[in-house]
């Protein structure tokens, strides 16, 4: 055999759940035929496609000889696919998300079956043996495994909620069995007063995104954005009134307008959110997501505050869709409810149309339930919902280190399944039925968010499957690492520091100021809590420091510097959260009354400035080999994040406790005289 099983399997991801290898079958690649059943829709063509694209690929043919013959098509109710009965019919017709379903059986030795329960999961089978037999393909001959595959995805819809260039990224993460993202490049008209509105999508990356069972959904934008539509200019009575309509905007935005909601009992608004949609319908959209005003804000007008701002977007955007399905009966939307606040969720999930999808972004700390070892994610509303089979979807997969938008969201690396694996595996025990992950930036995406990418893809897939390890190892595998057990190991160490570390808010604590305010205040840290979530206790700092250095010690010898450098970045914030702990501590409980005490307090603020610099360095060690200046600005926002931290707690320390010591202060300055500090000597930090 071409490979042994275990082998063979690593080429697959994400990890089918049957998955039974028979034996091979090895011939010229000439030999191979390819074959769709009759009448065969756009998917199962490009089903085909991409498996011809293979062979001409690899091998510089095609596949139309007669000796092995691969067959694609959709199952019929009998669960035939042309004249072939499927061995496991039975069970195609009641996997769970029936329409990416599909099963993979052997003709004996003279042909594979590929069928789906719909046309994606035609596409689907044909991924799988793709992956296959990739690395078993050449001008020579082919290893053809003779594999019997019964699968299905665990959740209904995977992707992304923002990713750039489409038309490269379509493809490949359909490669990989996502299946969802937003169409960043939905463009709506100005809106001018007294003319029907429109909106423009590409209708060719809609229709190959369709082929390739990709849902590329359209959008109407946030309500409280459309005044960069022009809706007040044309409009000014659909202006929210008073300025409690302001939504303000994130920090991580800088600057630029408040964003005012717009009055949302007006029919005017129904009118021209039914224009916009029935436009999209006609380009043949068939679903489009439709957002409420992203914050809390509240048009201050008699009939709005008498309902409340965000039941009436959504009454409003149910009664534009309601409106438009006359003329398009086939047209879905779902509403993606406010990402900060969860005002009026109870009414809207109660009087909405159950076939109206829901969406939730940016709940993680809405959501977040303490709980050892791990975090528990919980909305007692919306899982009731979701218990009733209420299609709700979540964009809060941690694909990037802080993995939400509301955040700086700051450009670091983070390569740690495990957190996407818990997150996802949450979504599947609530009863979600999609999970998406957030960029919120585009340069180098792929380069630092493809490993968890693919983690989304994996478990999304089949939660139940490979552990972390397995998955690292299959994804080195794939991508031609030469050591895919080595760099297993090391997802397997990093993972979860990772996971200790960002999840904890490193470093959002220094970004927005908790962490300095914590010294100022005197507030004395507590492991197990806030930003020491994942800090058991003194010695859990040395501990992970330890897994640390191992990890370090596995990359060092690789010719790809990124783990170790990632690695570097890490073990700087496990020394910056140490460091921290023991300078808000010493604040917290000394008095500093003696030269000796301020001598301890002075170590451990040099051991903050120089796990500061550490920091800093790594961040940039680590960007450098990603590419040179100019670097996108929340990298220089995490750097600039730790020195300001660093630097506000030292000058707050030393200018306040450091005064028998001299040359302890950032100006320099001379400090009391006639202290008595001769002889005294720096003391080591000890926990």
């Amino acid at each position: 055999m071409g490979f042994s099983p275990a082998q063979w399997s690593r080429y697959v991801l994400p990890l089918p759940h049957e998955l039974r290898f028979e034996g091979e079958v090895v011939l010229p690649p000439a030999q191979v035929g390819l074959r769709l059943r009759a009448g065969a829709g756009p998917a199962e063509r490009q089903a085909a496609a991409e498996l011809e694209a293979l062979f001409q690929r690899q091998a510089g043919c095609r596949p139309q000889g007669a000796g092995f013959e691969i067959l694609l098509g959709v199952a019929d109710a009998q669960g035939q696919v042309e004249r072939w009965r499927l061995a496991g019919a039975g069970r195609l017709a009641g996997l769970p998300n029936r329409e990416q379903a599909y099963l993979i059986e052997p003709l004996g030795k003279e042909g594979l079956v590929l069928a789906g329960g719909g046309p994606a999961g035609v596409y689907y089978a044909a991924l799988t043996l793709a992956q296959l037999l990739s690395p078993v393909l050449d001008a020579g001959q082919v290893h053809i495994p003779l594999v019997e595959v019964v699968d299905w995805p665990d959740l209904e819809e995977r992707g992304l909620w923002n990713f750039p260039q489409p038309t490269e990224w379509i493809p490949w993460l359909s490669s990989i069995k996502l299946n969802y993202g937003k169409m960043a490049d939905t463009r709506l008209q100005p809106v001018v007063r007294g003319r029907p509105n429109h909106a423009l999508i590409d209708l060719d990356l809609l229709k190959e995104s369709r082929q390739r069972a990709f849902n590329y959904v359209p959008y109407i934008v946030h309500l409280n954005f459309l005044h960069d539509r022009g809706l007040f200019a044309a409009y000014p009575e659909l202006a929210g009134v008073g300025d409690g309509a302001l939504a303000g905007r994130y920090a991580a935005h800088k600057a630029g307008n408040q964003h005012r909601a717009p009055c949302a009992s007006q029919p005017l608004l129904v009118q021209i959110l039914a224009e916009w949609l029935e436009d999209l319908a006609s380009q043949g959209a068939l679903e489009v997501s439709c957002w409420l005003s992203e914050r809390p804000a509240q048009c201050g007008c008699a009939p709005c505050t008498a309902v409340g701002q965000f039941v009436l977007e959504a009454r409003a955007f149910v009664a534009a869709w309601q409106r438009a399905r006359a003329a398009h009966p086939a047209l879905r939307i779902r509403l993606f409810l406010s990402t900060t606040t969860a005002e009026g969720d109870h009414r809207i999930l109660a009087e909405t149309p159950p076939e109206v999808r829901i969406e939730r972004c940016c709940a993680t700390e809405l959501e977040r339930v303490a709980c050892t070892p791990r975090d528990l994610f919980s909305n007692p509303l919306f899982d009731h919902w979701a218990g009733l089979n209420r299609w709700l979807a979540s964009y809060d997969v941690p694909l990037t280190a802080n993995a939400a938008v509301d955040t700086p969201e700051f450009k670091l690396p983070e390569s740690s399944a495990h957190r996407v694996r818990d997150y996802v595996r949450q979504l599947l025990r609530r009863g979600y039925r999609g999970g998406y992950g957030m960029m919120a930036w585009d340069g180098l995406a792929r380069e630092i968010c493809d490993f968890n990418i693919h983690a989304l893809a994996e478990w999304a897939w089949n939660a139940g499957g490979r552990s972390e390890e397995e998955f690292a190892a299959s994804w080195a595998t794939r991508q031609g690492w030469p050591d895919p057990d080595g760099f297993a190991a090391w997802a397997g160490l990093v993972g979860p520091l990772e996971f200790d570390l960002y999840d904890a808010e490193f470093p959002v604590c220094y970004s927005s100021g908790r962490a300095a305010q914590m010294v100022r205040e005197h507030c004395r840290p507590v492991l197990g809590e806030g930003m020491f979530r994942y800090f058991a206790d003194p010695e859990d700092f040395g501990r992970k420091r330890q897994v640390c250095a191992r990890a370090l010690d596995l990359a060092r010898g690789w010719a790809d510097p990124g783990p170790a450098l990632e690695t570097g970045v890490v073990g700087s914030y496990l020394d910056l959260a140490e460091a921290l702990f023991w300078v808000a501590e010493a604040i917290a409980l000394g008095a500093y009354a003696n030269a000796k005490e301020q001598e301890v307090l002075r170590s451990r603020l040099q051991a903050l400035r120089r796990a500061g610099e550490a920091n800093a360095g790594a961040i940039r060690a680590w960007r450098s080999n990603l590419g040179p200046e100019p670097w996108h600005f929340r990298v220089h926002d995490a750097i600039d994040a730790t020195q300001r931290t660093v630097g506000q707690i030292c000058t707050y320390a030393e200018g306040r406790y450091l005064y028998l010591l001299e040359g302890s202060s950032p100006g320099g300055y001379r400090h009391l005289a006639g202290s008595n500090t001769e002889g005294a000597k720096p003391l080591e930090i000890t926990t």
